[in-house]
């Protein structure tokens, strides 16, 4: 079993904490402005607060956060370990504050987005009259609060950070971290 996993021995080479801090607060207010001022502006606003063009405002966040964090590097070297670090820090952060403007501005300038965003929600769902679980489904999306919708905002940015991250780290790396060879010890 020894030989089929690979032992890697990497080096952290920069503040990745500072980066993905400041990175996922920009990220995170930046996907909350377009996803406000789209609910305030436009003719409909989006149907969720988790949608596509929020995640490719994710995708940028991370792309340009690991790009800066990989330029300040000496020599430019960074390991897919540490971009995955910064990567998924962004994430996690961005998510969070994504969530909680989210759940402050619904809870307190647009009450009215909450009820749009549990109808258009019910719309996406199985006909109630179907069965009993498909009622009870509705039944609970229409008592979902601003809280709710804030959790789902942050945790569905968290998720898709995993994938962006892991793209984004294979992109961007420029070292390949060496193989540990496993030592054996002597009898």
């Amino acid at each position: 079993m020894g030989r089929l996993i690979r032992r890697y021995n990497s080096t952290l080479y920069g503040n990745y904490r500072k980066a993905y801090l400041v990175g996922g607060i920009i990220t995170g207010v930046v996907m909350s402005i377009f996803l406000l001022l789209n609910s305030v502006f436009a003719a409909q606003p989006m149907s969720a607060p988790e949608n596509y063009l929020t995640e490719l405002i994710l995708l940028i966040g991370i792309l340009i956060t690991s790009y800066l964090y990989r330029k300040q590097l000496p020599d430019e070297k960074v390991s897919l370990k540490e971009l995955m670090l910064v990567g998924l820090g962004v994430g996690v952060i961005s998510g969070l504050v994504f969530g909680l403007i989210i759940w402050f501005s619904c809870s307190h300038f647009s009450q009215n987005l909450v009820g749009f965003y549990n109808q258009e929600r019910i719309k996406l769902m199985d006909d109630p009259q179907s069965s009993a679980e498909a009622k009870l489904a509705v039944e609970t999306v229409k008592k979902y609060t601003a809280g709710d919708w804030g959790f789902i905002a942050g945790f569905r940015s968290a998720v898709m950070s995993i994938i962006i991250t892991f793209f984004t780290a294979l992109v961007l790396r420029t070292e390949k971290s060496p193989v540990m060879e496993k030592r054996v010890k002597q009898k």
